[in-house]
């Protein structure tokens, strides 16, 4: 029997690591202990974090009084206490303030956290403090939390490096958005703290008057302990998983790393009720994954019980990660922990109210940064370039206000069908996104490397060309470069506004790059040219500009923007121009050939004196060319094109007799 329960809690634990996203990941756990290896006396472990090697836990109000108001260090490895319990004190400065007399009792607390600047300082909160009141004067004060008559508390412990003694050396007051609708609980407050790599605390709220579960969020500023009024959190802006009637608190949470560069990371939350971990992507581009799990603790090997015991209630509230590993530590619920003495092996232990500590790896699964999906509908893309032969990579001229991604994925299988998927970019310089994208080239020889180019400058920000790695679901900035500035944008005045884009190899981490200025009713673009070198990391580029002023023999069709877009094609240099009205329309447009390259060459651009339109397209806006997908037979070039308030479409261009395959011949073609 003995071998038989080993087996299938094996069994369970591969299970865990397999395709189905629905299994469950079993838990063997560890009783946490003190110096004398005895379990510890009910110390209702309600939160902990990973500081310098070890675990640091702390309990709430309901604990025994030898282990209330105590910090543990605990050996993440064997789960036994590394020193006697640190007494939790507080600092003479707070007697003055509102909430002494709470904090000097029998404070709830319900997690730890540290700052991630300073790991002496560590982060707390209190939950139920319906017994205590505030003075007259303080509840002017502190009574609109818009939650409990008596405020949630961030506190600050003050530790020193070696860990052997902690103070609680600042309080600040918790007020909750009004709109949030949290209600007043007393026992139903924050139980969760995690903060992230940019310095924001989320707080996990474990149900609100609605019966569900919410994550707020603030900024721990440089400040924050420094001041003694209301922290003002908001909204976190999370999509939790779908959830029925039923309770379904958040007891704990912990930010993780992602391993993407530039992705701000993951937010896992303990689901006690449910058993399971709900791993949050901060993006919130995705729903969050769930992971379920069960838990089990090891018997004597008597041959008289099990080897493994499954709980029938944990009551998870503490959750911390290091490298690669999940620290979970139960709760004892005092009114249902002894329901899991059932051979009677460990009934002493469920009796002492005694922890365990459980431990998983951080599964892989949990990083996916998207989920693939079929659109009816492309939004305005301004940019096209070809990742491989059936892929295209699209960017979207979203201005700096707007949220969401910037780039779009297209792709098309042998049946010509279509699937869009847009692209999480990480690294963007300073987190800020890019503004305005309005152009894309792919680098030759570079494997999923390309360039994207805002439109220009605006009152002196942005005017930024990005070089990028796409990778199969995300891509990376890996350098930005500045773009030449002839005019800044501004409410005052029209700047630049360069809508084209062309790359050509020159040698090995050199490149040609050709920008190409749109133009306007009343002004021509042009081009201009510069010289990338990948390997020093810069660009330099020439002054001269060549002007253009769009197609030859133009049959009574007035183009406003001659360049909405460049492709490169062997060696001709294709562009589009448009008429475009309106966001409404009606739209117009034209793709031709513009110049001859040679990048090599002192001068490398050779416009063409004849610019004749081979592709008129009526009603649609085309922003991007690109190569032809080789499982579209008789394309020539594809487009994109951006119709703004019709969105976008993608679609091949004909071969004609004049150009078969998108090239004219560079024989009857005349340069100057």
């Amino acid at each position: 029997m003995i071998n038989l329960s080993k087996s299938l809690f094996t069994l369970l634990a591969v299970a865990s690591l397999s395709g189905d996203l629905n299994a469950e990941t079993a838990l063997k756990g560890q009783w946490l202990t003190d110096l004398e290896r005895q379990t510890l006396l009910d110390p209702q472990t309600s939160g902990v974090t990973f500081r310098k090697g070890e675990l640091v836990v702390i309990g709430d109000q309901s604990a025994h009084e030898s282990t209330r108001m105590k910090l543990f260090r605990i050996d993440p490895a064997t789960a036994e206490s590394i020193t006697q319990p640190i007494q939790i004190t507080v600092a003479e400065s707070l007697k003055s303030s509102c909430f002494y007399g709470y904090l000097s009792d029998k404070p709830d607390f319900e997690a730890l956290t540290w700052d991630r600047i300073d790991d002496t300082t560590l982060i707390t909160v209190t939950e139920d403090a319906s017994a205590y009141e505030l003075s007259p004067e303080c509840k002017k004060r502190f009574s609109q939390t818009n939650s409990t008559s008596y405020p949630s508390l961030l506190l600050k412990i003050q530790v020193d490096s070696a860990l052997t003694r902690a103070e609680i050396v600042a309080v600040r007051p918790v007020q909750f958005p009004m709109e949030a609708k949290v209600g007043n609980f007393p026992n139903d407050g924050i139980e969760g703290l995690a903060v992230d790599d940019h310095q924001n605390l989320y707080l996990a709220l474990e149900q609100d008057i609605a019966n569900k579960p919410q994550l707020f969020k603030t900024r721990l500023t440089q400040d924050f302990w420094l001041r003694d009024n209301f922290v003002k959190v908001i909204d976190a802006n999370l999509t939790f998983p779908e959830l029925n009637d039923k309770d379904h608190p958040i007891n704990g949470i912990e930010f993780l790393p992602s391993p993407i560069k530039g992705h701000p990371g993951y937010l896992m939350a303990v689901a006690r009720n449910d058993d399971e971990l709900w791993v949050f992507d901060l993006t919130n581009r995705i729903p969050p994954f769930v992971q379920k799990l069960s838990f089990y603790v090891s018997t004597d090997d008597s041959g008289l019980c099990p080897a493994y015991e499954k709980l029938v209630q944990t009551a998870l509230e503490a959750i911390t990660i290091h490298d690669g590993t999940v620290y979970l530590i139960n709760d004892p619920w005092k009114q249902h922990y002894p329901d899991n003495i059932q051979c009677g092996t460990h009934a002493d232990k469920f009796k002492r109210m005694s922890p365990l500590l459980f431990k998983m790896p951080v599964d892989p699964r949990w990083f996916t940064p998207f989920r693939a999906k079929t659109q009816t509908a492309l939004p305005a893309l301004s940019g096209l370039a070809a990742l491989d032969h059936s892929s295209y990579l699209a960017v979207q001229d979203k201005k700096i206000q707007r949220q969401g991604d910037r780039l779009t994925l297209i792709q098309l299988n042998p049946a010509q069908q279509l699937t869009a998927q847009s692209l999480f970019v990480t690294n963007w310089p300073a987190g800020q996104a890019a503004n305005d994208l309005e152009a894309v080239c792919a680098l030759p020889g570079k494997n999923s490397e390309f360039l994207i180019a805002e439109s220009g400058t605006w009152q002196g920000s942005f005017g930024r060309l990005f070089h990028i790695k796409v990778f199969p679901t995300y891509a990376q900035v890996l350098n930005t470069f500045e773009l030449p500035v002839e005019r800044d944008n501004s409410p005052e005045q029209d700047g630049d506004n360069f809508e084209g884009l062309a790359c050509a190899k020159k040698d090995v981490n050199r490149y040609l790059v050709i920008l190409g200025e749109r133009g306007t009713a009343t002004a021509a673009g042009f081009l201009q040219w510069g010289e990338l070198d990948l390997a020093a990391a810069n660009i330099q580029w020439n002054s001269q500009k060549i002007q253009v002023t769009g197609p030859t023999q133009l049959k009574n069709r007035h183009y406003n923007r001659v360049i909405s877009d460049l492709h490169l094609e062997g060696d001709v240099l294709w562009a589009g121009a448009v008429l475009d009205s309106s966001d409404n329309g009606p739209f117009a447009s034209a793709v031709y050939p513009l110049a001859l390259v040679n990048p090599t060459a002192k001068q490398p651009i050779s416009l063409m004196a004849e610019r004749p339109v081979l592709w008129q397209i009526d009603g649609f806006k085309v922003e991007g060319l690109a190569s032809p997908s080789p499982l579209v037979p008789g394309s020539a070039l594809m487009m994109v094109t951006d119709d703004e308030n019709y969105h976008g479409q993608f679609r091949p261009l004909a071969t004609t007799e004049q150009s078969p395959y998108g090239n004219p011949s560079p024989k009857s073609v005349t340069t100057k």
